[in-house]
């Protein structure tokens, strides 16, 4: 089975899969991928509710073959809430 490097990015945080995995195909590296990035997604929000996290599926010459993106945006509209006194 091919192995595969899952590498993330978390605005300016890396973090580099030095291990790798085997996986059966590039989908199920990419399905690897995409599933962890909502636990990234947990940590505590910056100040401006935004972040995008990045995924990016290596394979064993280090080419990008997949890149997968969560996009987190975090907006509130005061002037839209209502008073229940």
């Amino acid at each position: 089975m091919p192995r595969y490097f899952l590498d993330f990015q978390d605005g300016a945080l890396w973090l580099k899969d030095e291990e790798g995995q085997e996986y059966e195909s590039l989908q199920a590296a990419r399905d690897a991928a995409i599933a962890a990035l909502p636990d990234v997604g947990r940590e505590a929000p910056p100040r401006d509710g935004k972040r995008d996290f990045i995924a990016f599926v290596r394979d064993e010459h280090g080419t990008e073959l997949c890149t997968v993106r969560l996009d987190l945006a975090a907006e509130c509209h005061p002037e839209r809430q209502t008073s229940e006194l």
